[in-house]
């Protein structure tokens, strides 16, 4: 993994974060479960040991005192049924429970703790009383085992779902203020992939991460050492195959990764060689190279098989491989642990049935946490590869940004003005040293025979986003100079799409902002005629509007979006109209909800209907990123030809397609 990933992810999920919060809880959970899993290894090895032996002990006449030393208990002799009578021997021992598991083990360390434990248990000295309590702690342990894995699992969700969330703000914060780059939205599915694919995978990464983290490692002590006091020589001589056959499959992946890699790029080239054929048809026919071509794409076809047929030949040597390698692994640990159980019964090195299926499930329940923490190589780069993506945008420097020093903005009159202004979209100017001036008061329209002309100029305003070159004046001020947060409160724009977010209408209206009451909202609300259709609603302004307004109609949508601006009274209002089905009485209302809303103010509309041209008391016509002419509806009919054309291909229903007049 690139290290450069590596510091990527570290700064998503510090280290140190592992032990702070949900991922601290994590840990001692995973603790608290991987004693309880000893534990239930444990129980079920001495369930087994139990079974086996039917705690019955036979103790020959030289294995008295060793016998008396091990239990502390007077001689063996004591157990006879008559003790005056001499030791017959050999003499069988029934019922002692655990003792006779302790004297099998009698040389591991585990003999003399079975033993302390009988003498401390007296319950334990019964085969049948003993059994049940092993089923028993066995059973309890699992449960905590269960319940605290799946604790640790969830807290480490909760951990990784945080520092997503944190990431998620973090791109919210940082779309809002980056500006508006190409007017067309194509950010805006890159911020999306962002904000769900990307982070989901750093959210996973990272949650599996802390999980390998803290169980595998554990895990794997846990089950070494359990191995270790059974029996450490032959631990080692089992683990030497083991890490010999990893070794060897993860070499062989390793190396078969890299030749597919290299395979797959070489059959994509074949594969765009046997394409270009179908491109250039043309060519070949013109050229009568038909049969050459034929023979270009048979020898690239032949080449392009082979490398699939090559990819599949590894990846069946590489499973055949690891096969092979894992079943002559498990089959000599089998004859290591099968020699040590065939010894002879009192010797040390004696492997008893229940001591070779602990070690065994030891080895096997091994090969887990060992996989777990090899791929956490890759688990940790496709995180990390992830995370880059991120902070490639969150380092993106946003296109306005609010210069040093920047002064209030006061609620003047709110006359535009604008010098010599241009903005290129690629090679291509949008606004071509604009020169414009738009009084205080008033209504204006501006119209465009390319739309997003008048867009561009319209989001200049509120500086969504910024001139390449030139400057906008509001009241003489150059709105560089002013602080985003004064020019925002009195520039607003109303419409662009759907003008509504999930929530109710009472939210959609005051935008959450706790400053305005219901009765503000209703007042605005009945300003440009939303009230009545909000009334008809069976919860009234507190009814919750889906997210993509289906409750709503187009009309009842933008009145809302109107009430929106009203409530917060701006000094300039800007107006993207909608092009809309309409009923007669919703085109009275509009029209006097715009009426309203204009009054007082200075107002610039995008618009979508005649009547709004006619209304309005001067229209802006751009062409070519130019403004073309200024004046009045009625005027512009009789003087410009240019703006006769536009009007006619844009409201005649007699228009077709044709170009501007040039």
């Amino acid at each position: 993994m690139s290290r450069q990933y590596l510091d990527l992810l570290r700064r998503v999920f510090p280290i140190r974060h592992l032990f702070r919060g949900h991922s601290l809880w994590a840990l001692v959970c995973c603790t608290v479960g991987t004693a309880a899993f000893a534990a239930v290894l444990i129980c079920t090895f001495l369930v087994i040991a139990l079974l086996n032996s039917r705690g019955v002990v036979t103790i020959e006449a030289h294995q008295v005192a060793e016998y008396d030393q091990l239990f502390d208990a007077g001689s063996a002799n004591a157990e006879a049924e008559n003790p005056d009578e001499p030791y017959p021997s050999p003499r069988a021992l029934t019922g002692l429970g655990l003792k006779a598991v302790a004297w099998e083990l009698r040389h591991r360390s585990w003999g003399k703790m079975l033993a302390w434990s009988c003498h401390q248990f007296p319950r334990l000295q019964t085969t049948s009383s003993a059994l049940t309590w092993l089923l028993a702690v066995g059973l309890a342990m699992g449960f905590l085992y269960s319940t605290v894995m799946t604790q640790m699992v969830t807290l480490a969700s909760r951990a990784a779902g945080h520092t997503a969330g944190q990431l998620r703000q973090s791109l919210h914060r940082h779309s809002i203020r980056m500006g508006t780059s190409d007017l067309l939205d194509a950010r805006t599915a890159q911020v999306l992939e962002l904000f769900t694919t990307e982070v989901e995978t750093v959210r996973s990464g990272i949650e599996k991460w802390i999980r390998t983290i803290f169980r595998s490692p554990m895990l794997l002590v846990v089950l070494m050492t359990l191995a270790m006091t059974l029996n450490w020589m032959l631990t080692v001589e089992c683990m030497l195959p083991l890490l010999a056959c990893w070794y060897l499959i993860r070499r062989e992946r390793r190396y078969l990764e890299r030749e597919q890699v290299l395979n797959r790029d070489r059959a994509t080239t074949d594969l765009k060689l046997l394409g270009e054929g179908i491109r250039k048809s043309r060519l070949i026919r013109g050229y009568q190279l038909e049969a050459h071509e034929d023979q270009r794409f048979e020898r690239h076809l032949t080449r392009y098989q082979g490398r699939l047929q090559d990819i599949e030949r590894r990846e069946r040597r590489a499973f055949w491989l690891s096969r092979m390698l894992g079943l002559t692994c498990f089959s000599l640990v089998l004859f290591l642990l099968g020699a040590r159980m065939q010894g002879l019964p009192d010797s040390p090195e004696h492997l008893t049935l229940a001591e070779g299926l602990l070690l065994l499930s030891c080895f096997a329940l091994g090969l887990k946490p060992v996989e777990s923490l090899a791929n956490l190589r890759r688990l940790r780069g496709d995180a990390g590869q992830a995370a880059e993506r991120i902070y490639r945008y969150l380092n993106t420097i946003p296109e306005v940004g609010q210069a040093v020093g920047a002064k209030f903005l006061q609620p003047l009159e709110k006359m535009i003005e604008m010098e010599q202004v241009v903005y290129r979209q690629g090679k291509r100017n949008l606004l071509d040293k604009v020169s414009l001036k738009i009084p205080a008061s008033g209504t204006t329209a501006i119209v465009a025979f390319d739309p997003l002309e008048a867009r561009v100029l319209i989001s200049l305003l509120p500086r969504f986003i910024e001139p390449h070159s030139g400057r906008v004046l509001v009241d003489g001020e150059d709105i560089n100079w002013a602080t985003l947060e004064s020019l925002r409160a009195e520039t607003l724009l109303v419409g662009g799409g759907e003008p509504w977010y999930t929530g109710t209408i009472l939210e959609n209206i005051t935008g959450g902002d706790s400053r305005y009451s219901l009765s503000q909202a209703t007042d605005a609300a009945k300003m440009v005629h939303a009230h009545n259709f909000i009334q008809k609603f069976p919860q009234g302004y507190e009814t919750t509007i889906g997210e993509h307004g289906d409750q709503l109609g187009g009309v009842q949508g933008f009145l809302l979006a109107l009430a929106r601006a009203m409530l917060r009274d701006p000094a300039l209002l800007i107006i993207e109209e909608p092009l809309l089905e309409m009923t007669g009485d919703e085109k009275a209302h509009l029209e006097d909800a715009l009426r309203r809303a204009s009054k007082g103010r200075t107002t610039i509309v995008l618009p979508s209907r005649i009547s709004t041209l006619r209304n309005a008391d001067r229209i802006v016509l751009l062409n070519r990123g130019k403004v073309e002419v200024v004046g009045t509806h009625d005027v512009l009919l009789k003087k410009s030809a240019l703006y006769r054309h536009w009007e006619y291909m844009q409201f005649n229903e007699f228009r077709h397609e044709t170009s501007p007049i040039q």
